[in-house]
């Protein structure tokens, strides 16, 4: 029966999305309505927005571009289907695909291979040295944007890319504030105070329901962000799981994840796995699953590590966020803190089926979102009714002189003047950084701002070999995914790490692999 259900869903998608069926409304076009070319874009649905076809951004683009432009919905559950039916036509409706920072649907092999089968369009062909685009590339060459975005020669996406100072951090690490209060607990400055902290977590009941339910430390597989032993380790090396844990030690670089330090930081969290201070239970869990974890009102959780706060707790939860307060980088026995640097990395903010009737139109949307004032519409609304620029020296949620200040906070909540996020867009760090604070504490751009903040300083140097895998990323997945497996089967006693045998067996391995690169 779930068999029948599903074929019966993509033949309905292929009747919608191919030329000859068309959809219900491509049925019918007035001679007026064909005298102007529709752009039609494919979108998922997106809780921040009441309607993309209404939506104050849709109809500035199609003033500034000239075009009409409709939304086609992708129907939920069912978006890999989708694009794939949508692909496999001759010729589609659909003329483009937009996506958010928190949406992929393909993950990048399957989006790769749609592109090396000529299924995407090569947008080269239109770019233009005055074009968005490519003005765009010129001001983020330092992070190599357009070498992280080309594909051979091709290029296949126009990007989306958050460049607010919360990108540049891997993670930080939340603790529950009303437990420490209720156990009369400081916030811990070190690795021995954190886990004293937790010790009480577990065994003093601090959500105070008389049962013995609550998990002190979670951790999620869903992300390096999110895997709380990562954060750890950088109390006692730096430990950079992006960069396969190179670091610099007198001008050379040498691998974190073999030294005797990094050994210690494992059986630091492996005791605290092993004594119940970090949860097994995340381990299994989804990131979806660890937010309602989190979000539970029965208040279960005593810390966790994120990237962003929003990433765990929902933004419309105020009494949540409120129970949750960064901790600054820990200080291990050595005195050792740290912070991981991210480089800002490209997401996919739309493409072009090859198939799309309207190539040349899509591309222009697209490239006319990248431009400065389609920028602050997509990240602020509309001018002089959601925001202006500033001029009386408010401050910013980074404590800096603000350059945006705004009249209405359209961030979590559902609106309908820019779409919240899906969509290409290339916001100037210069106003990311210096948005106004409106001083409610409970504003995740206030609370990551302030976390931030503490990390900064803290941060290694891993900019210093950005470059230094871009010939050789087989061999760089191969350390990081052995490292990562490793480091689980430590953590979790499938591996003994205090065994000699056993950490040189893992030290051999992993040093054979370094050695492999030229």
């Amino acid at each position: 029966m779930v068999r029948k259900h599903r074929i019966l869903i993509l033949t309905l998608l292929g009747i919608l999305l191919s030329t000859t069926g068309f959809g219900i409304h491509y049925l019918i076009e007035s001679d007026q309505d064909a005298k102007k070319t529709t752009v039609t874009i494919a979108v998922m649905v997106n809780d921040g927005v009441r309607d993309f076809n209404t939506n104050y951004y849709t109809h500035w683009l199609e003033e500034q571009t000239g075009y009409d432009i409709t939304f086609e919905y992708i129907p939920k559950g069912y978006e890999t289907e989708y694009i794939q039916t949508m692909l496999s036509f001759d010729e589609s409706a659909i003329d483009a695909v937009f996506l958010s920072g928190k949406e992929k649907i393909l993950e990048d092999d399957a989006f790769n291979s749609f592109c090396d089968k000529g299924m995407i369009y090569d947008l080269s062909a239109f770019i233009t040295k005055d074009s968005n685009f490519s003005q765009v590339m010129k001001e983020y060459s330092e992070y190599e944007l357009y070498d992280q975005i080309k594909r051979g020669d091709a290029v296949y996406y126009i990007p989306q890319m958050d460049t607010a100072r919360k990108q540049h951090n891997l993670q930080v690490l939340w603790i529950n504030i009303d437990w420490l209060k209720t156990l009369k607990l400081q916030i811990p400055k070190t690795t021995k105070e954190l886990a004293t902290i937790l010790q009480a977590f577990k065994e003093k009941d601090p959500n105070r329901n008389g049962i013995q339910d609550e998990l002190p430390l979670i951790s999620c597989e869903a992300s390096y962000s999110m895997q709380s032993y990562n954060y750890l380790l950088n109390a006692f090396i730096y430990n950079d799981p992006l960069h396969a844990r190179l670091y610099f030690k007198d001008g050379k670089i040498e691998l974190a994840q073999v030294q005797d330090t990094f050994l210690q930081g494992l059986n630091f969290c492996r005791d605290l796995y092993e004594n119940g201070l970090i949860s097994d239970i995340g381990f299994s869990y989804s990131q979806k699953q660890i937010m309602e974890l989190v979000n539970d009102p029965e208040d279960l959780v005593g810390a966790f590590t994120s990237k962003s706060i929003s990433d765990v707790i929902y933004p419309n939860c105020s009494d949540i966020l409120a129970k949750f307060i960064q901790v600054a980088p820990l200080a291990g026995p050595d005195g050792e803190k740290n912070a991981v640097w991210v480089n800002l990395e490209p997401k996919i903010g739309g493409y072009i089926p090859a198939n799309s009737r309207h190539p040349e139109e899509a591309y222009k949307i697209m490239d006319t979102m990248l431009s400065k004032e389609a920028s602050l519409i997509a990240a602020f609304g509309e001018e002089g009714k959601d925001w202006k620029y500033s001029d009386s020296g408010e401050l910013s949620t980074y404590g800096s002189l603000a350059k945006i200040t705004t009249i209405n906070y359209l961030s979590d909540s559902l609106q309908n003047k820019n779409f919240a996020g899906t969509g290409p867009l290339m916001l100037d760090d210069m106003y990311a950084n210096s948005v106004t604070w409106n001083g409610d504490c409970s504003l995740v751009e206030y609370i990551d701002a302030r976390a931030i903040r503490t990390y900064e300083t803290y941060y290694g140097k891993s900019e210093a070999y950005l470059g230094l895998f871009p010939d050789n990323a087989a061999l760089y997945e191969t350390i990081n995914k052995t490292t990562d497996d490793w480091i689980l089967r430590f953590i979790t006693g499938e591996s003994n790490s205090r065994d000699k045998d056993t950490w040189q067996q893992y030290k051999s391995t992993i040093e054979k692999l370094w050695e492999s690169f030229d």
